[in-house]
């Protein structure tokens, strides 16, 4: 046996998928850099941008008639500090854990 004489292997499927994956990547990769660019610009847009004007003077003015309102009176006060004193309908508020019914 001299192991040679036939015709090659046929590996041009293989190869075409192969480019075919190449060339999808290549377009992905076009595509993300052009994205990363627009968004490089509009930061570069927004950086540069004036600041926002000044509030007016009558704005200024007419916030303490808003604050001393009887709506925002009426809202219920709230007591302590941070989330977990805030929460009135758990149980196990200010015992310092959880309570997690069914679980031990």
């Amino acid at each position: 046996m001299c192991g040679g004489g036939g015709a090659p292997p046929d590996n041009s499927a293989a190869l075409n998928l192969q480019r075919q994956q190449m060339e999808q990547q290549q377009t992905q990769f076009e595509r993300q850099m052009a994205f990363q660019q627009t968004q490089y610009e509009e930061q570069r847009a927004i950086a540069g941008a004036p600041p926002p004007p000044a509030p007016s003077p009558r704005a200024v003015a007419a916030a303490p008639a808003i604050e001393g309102s009887t709506a925002l009176s009426m809202a219920p006060s709230r007591q302590g500090v941070g989330r977990r004193a805030m929460r009135t309908d758990i149980t196990g508020v200010g015992s310092g854990g959880l309570s997690i019914p069914g679980a031990r």
